[in-house]
């Protein structure tokens, strides 16, 4: 799976991509969080990692690449610190912009369960914090009652269970939550 530096450090490819580096984040965390889709072009719930992920999911399900963008920030890197992804790169029309929102439109389609509800009832797991840091997997998000995992594996022709991976990284910078970096393997 290539790295896609206009996702802010996200890497996510078709869901025709195999990469053996997937990792899983811990299951069988017991309670949720969900969130209410946040007015047009206004970043949602940001003070946990559940409410970043499921604001996040929300708009990658309801294919609204701005508001997406907004809760997002490139990872720290040697020496640089995160930095959220600011309003302008988001809602640009350079190319970077407009690759990111072909990015988001092809995670749209997978991540979007047959007849959603609108909006989408996107509920996310609580995860250990270590560091300002986690990592939410597929099988913790649920969208409209299905993991997000199931979903991808439903638009997934010739994919075992085993062979999906999904996990969504999140950070806090200038005491918000961000996601800073998605896993997405299929095959």
């Amino acid at each position: 799976m290539a790295a896609v530096p206009v996702l802010a450090g996200c890497s996510a490819d078709s869901t025709k991509t195999k990469d053996t580096k997937a990792t899983k984040a811990t299951k069988g965390a017991t309670s949720t969080a969900g969130t209410t889709p946040s007015p047009k072009g206004q970043a949602g719930d940001q003070s946990t990692v559940q409410g970043v992920v499921a604001t996040w999911v929300t708009a990658v399900v309801e294919d609204r690449p701005k508001e997406a963008c907004l809760v997002m920030a490139t990872p720290a890197t040697d020496g640089s610190p995160a930095k959220p992804i600011t309003e302008a790169m988001c809602g640009g029309n350079g190319p970077e912009a407009q690759q990111m929102e072909k990015q988001i439109h092809r995670m749209h389609t997978s991540f979007t369960p047959d007849q959603p509800k609108n909006p989408p009832t996107v509920k996310v797991a609580e995860v250990p914090v270590t560091g300002k840091k986690a990592t939410v997997d597929g099988e913790q998000i649920t969208v409209d009652g299905q993991t997000l995992k199931a979903i991808v594996l439903s638009h997934s022709t010739g994919v075992e269970e085993d062979q999906v991976g999904i996990r969504i990284e999140a950070g806090v910078v200038e005491g918000r939550w961000y996601v800073t970096d998605l896993g997405l393997s299929v095959g």
